[in-house]
């Protein structure tokens, strides 16, 4: 009987140091759109700029990771209407400050490529290693 109480308690204490880590802790999806033209419509953000910019100010940010895609989107902006190829930086993190990057990291795009706006979206996610 007294083994039993011993390997009970000892599988109480794991569980228990392992639910603030393991089951509960808040995942958040960070996804950044970011338009390949600058704000005249004519001039794109060459590959080589891109890359430098990943460099500079998205991996040193979020050294874990995040994932990069091209997209084509339509943008209706102050002066016109318009299509243009996209990036889409999405970044799934549970660190309490990420928000506060990525923000950064759009306000630093917009400024570097004269956009007039990036869009952010922000999504709880559940999120699983296999």
């Amino acid at each position: 009987m007294r083994n039993s109480v011993r390997i009970s308690a000892v599988a109480i204490l794991l569980l228990a140091l392992c639910l603030p880590g393991c089951v509960g802790s808040k995942w958040s999806r960070y996804e950044l759109y970011m338009g390949q033209t600058y704000n005249d419509g004519k001039k794109r953000v060459t590959a080589k700029r891109w890359q430098g910019f990943l460099n500079s100010e998205v991996t040193p940010k979020f050294k874990d990771g995040y994932t990069v895609y091209d997209a084509y989107g339509y943008w209706s902006g102050k002066m016109f209407t318009y299509s243009e190829r996209s990036k889409v930086i999405m970044i799934v993190s549970q660190d309490k400050d990420a928000e506060k990057r990525v923000d950064e990291i759009a306000e630093a795009y917009k400024e570097e490529f004269q956009q007039e706006s990036v869009l952010k979206i922000v999504s709880p996610v559940e999120v699983e290693f296999k």
